[in-house]
């Protein structure tokens, strides 16, 4: 529904467009035999595979136009989609036009940071959370998922050896650890959670 209503706005937008397909898995689209997109829309929620910003690191190099859907409001997880090189945010909430709008502007490799998004950006007044590099918000991220993994299934998904990714583990919870106290896992998943780093 949402692919058909973007289709018919881009075609006024973008004349000649065309939606070549959707995906609903990044391990499908990244295998694909077809060439680079033009424009890619991505669904933040979408709990597949490496976090939002390391999809999008992936993708800026590449020349593709991004353009992130998502339902988070907290600005903080906002501003590291777009830094991370995604031309634009757009909240689901938004109509459909606003986000022909977003995709048609990626195409144009421009910024397009809609009036709702640009409300968030504005208003943000959250304290400063722990920075994490994007390597370990891959690793870490894969660690804490609901289905729990460990750190042998963590090191297989990467290919890495289970003492990187307990290095890359330990790294973030020096950085979250207040006090020198030791963080548990369940506190580091509940921590990052809270900072829009995971997405339940």
């Amino acid at each position: 529904m949402l692919a058909e209503a973007i289709s018919v706005k881009l075609k006024t937008l973008l004349p000649g467009s065309s939606v070549d397909g959707w995906t609903k898995s990044w391990h499908v689209y990244t295998n694909r035999d077809q060439s680079v997109a033009d424009v890619v829309i991505l669904y933040n929620e979408l709990g597949n595979g490496s976090p939002t910003p390391a999809k999008v690191s992936a993708l800026a190099p590449q020349g593709t136009g991004i353009v992130v859907l998502g339902s988070t409001t907290y600005a903080p997880a906002i501003r590291r989609v777009l830094d991370a090189g995604a031309h634009s945010y757009v909240l689901l909430t938004e109509p459909t036009d606003v986000i022909a709008a977003a995709v048609a502007a990626a195409f144009r490799n421009e910024e397009f940071i809609s009036g709702e998004v640009q409300k968030l950006l504005a208003d943000d007044t959250a304290e400063a959370v722990p920075q994490l590099t994007l390597r370990e918000l891959e690793i870490v991220s894969a660690y804490l998922s609901g289905s729990g993994s460990s750190v042998p299934e963590t090191a297989a998904q990467f290919g890495l050896s289970a003492e990187t990714v307990r290095t890359h583990i330990s790294h973030a919870r020096r950085k979250y650890a207040s006090g020198g106290e030791p963080i548990t896992k369940m506190e580091l998943r509940r921590r990052m959670i809270h900072d829009g780093w995971i997405l339940q």
